[in-house]
């Protein structure tokens, strides 16, 4: 990382709190993979690779973001936006999909060196027999999973304005003029004392919290008789010898997705609310149907139109939650999920580093320590159709992550039901105990849906244990 600032020309920026959140993981993970995002999207329409390259670099010059770079000054890490260049796209030609599939993978675990001057890595690829398409790894600190959404969808809109010879889609948004906006909303110290004072009560509310492991209590269990202290509630779950990784995928069916659809429309919600409660209702089930469940989720942190049409990193987690009598209906029970997040909503501009030390400094947990047994994010990908042309996307695993489970839920653009791919810890899970967790998941989802008076514990009573 360069650290002479003498002859820079540019404007040096604070990183601002959703690029510290992400940073944490580079700065004191033993494995730097963990700090990026590895997808691809494939397209099983014929295109012409000259364009998609052009169309590459206009997207570096619409996309300031990608133009960032990083330096530290005084052991603090700073940024700046860098001139425009171009990047030679190479381009793939694998003889099988699972040729190219391995390429990917071992790619998605080679750390992106954004200390180093590398915000991505990009291959155009072709594959005998099956499609082609576009493969990026980004560093976390310049986009995030809906900024990659982004980004793909600018992509594809320029590549057909080129190809077309039509004009150029809508302008994306400013990520410089984010990061000042950004920049001013955590200096503003009144705002940041009333963040302060909710997340404190927040964090009190409940007592200390439980950790209720997707992989059930027998780790808990363990750590507990190891340091001879039943009353324990949270074990080392985030310890970093822990932290490798499988990945594996699992499928919605387009039925069961459009049924949750109708649902959140009808009432007006998002559907992460939904996935939480299937996820915090297997949680429940297999640690001995504990009603006190945590967990983390990436917000987006883009309600405007502006942050909508950014590709840079603004989401960061919170922490969710939620205690749930069993006496609640399924309706009540989604009510107060809905209710928890909004209330986190409206906090989010607190930085979640502090938000993080605030919770392990309350209870006198080590920072490899923490009651969230899982992360979740929703991706709203666009379905096949709106871009002209039918699309795949995928993400790719890490092979090392800081949480037991990392969740990323997004439409399957293919036949319009829904992905859940599973990250999970190997040490704490096993491809069963995540098989069964997605099982519970669906299962809890569909019975509540179907019977919004039905009562959380009567779903407890029809999942499976361990």
């Amino acid at each position: 990382m360069k650290k002479n600032t003498t002859a820079l020309p540019y404007k040096l920026y604070d990183i601002i709190p959703s690029q510290d959140a992400m940073y944490l993981m580079y700065k004191y993970g033993i494995h730097k993979q963990m700090a990026q995002i590895p997808s691809s999207l494939t397209i099983k329409d014929e295109m012409d690779f000259d364009l998609l390259r052009e169309a590459f670099n206009i997207a570096i010059t619409r996309h300031d973001c990608l133009r960032l770079r990083f330096i530290k000054v005084n052991k603090e890490i700073k940024q700046y936006f860098g001139p425009e260049y171009r990047y030679e796209l190479p381009v793939m030609h694998f003889k099988s999909l699972e040729e190219q599939e391995a390429f990917f993978e071992k790619d998605a675990v080679k750390p992106v060196k954004f200390d180093k001057g590398e915000l991505f890595r990009a291959y155009l690829f072709r594959t005998d027999g099956a499609h082609i398409g576009i493969y990026v790894n980004f560093t976390h600190l310049i986009t995030d999973a809906m900024g990659i959404s982004v980004f793909f969808q600018d992509y594809l809109d320029i590549y057909n304005a080129l190809h077309d010879n039509t004009p150029m889609p809508e302008m994306p948004a400013s990520y410089e003029e984010y990061i000042i906006e950004e920049l001013k909303r955590a200096s503003d110290t009144k705002k940041m004392a009333k963040h302060e004072k909710f997340y404190k009560e927040y964090f009190l509310k409940g007592g200390e919290p439980y950790y209720a492991g997707v992989h059930g209590g027998e780790f808990l269990d363990k750590y507990r008789k190891k340091k001879k202290d039943p009353s324990i509630r949270v074990p080392l779950a985030y310890n970093p010898l822990y932290d490798k990784c499988d990945m594996m995928t699992k499928h919605i069916s387009p039925k069961e997705a459009q049924v949750i659809a109708e649902y959140c429309l009808s009432k007006q919600i998002a559907p992460e609310s939904i996935f939480q409660f299937g996820l915090r209702s297997h949680c429940s089930k297999v640690n001995s149907r504990i009603n006190d469940v945590s967990m983390m989720a990436v917000c987006s942190k883009r309600a405007t139109k502006k942050e909508k049409n950014m590709t840079g990193c603004l989401a960061q987690p919170i922490q969710i939650r939620t205690i749930l009598d069993e006496k609640m209906t399924f309706n009540e029970a989604i009510n107060e999920m809905v209710a928890v997040r909004t209330s986190l909503y409206r906090h989010v501009a607190y930085p979640y580093t502090k938000a993080r030390t605030m919770s392990l400094e309350m209870y006198g947990f080590s920072a490899i320590q923490g009651p969230n047994s899982l992360m979740f994010s929703w991706i709203p990908l666009p379905v096949n159709g709106e871009f002209g042309f039918d699309f795949e996307f995928k993400t790719y695993n890490l092979g090392r992550y800081f949480t037991p489970l990392y969740t990323i839920t997004m439409p399957d653009p293919s036949d319009k039901g829904i992905n859940m791919c599973y990250m999970y810890r190997t040490k704490l899970s096993t491809k069963e105990q995540i098989e069964l967790l997605h099982e519970n998941t669906v299962k809890a989802i569909m019975l509540g849906i179907e019977n919004p008076e039905m009562t959380v514990g009567e779903i407890l009573d029809a999942l499976k244990e361990q």
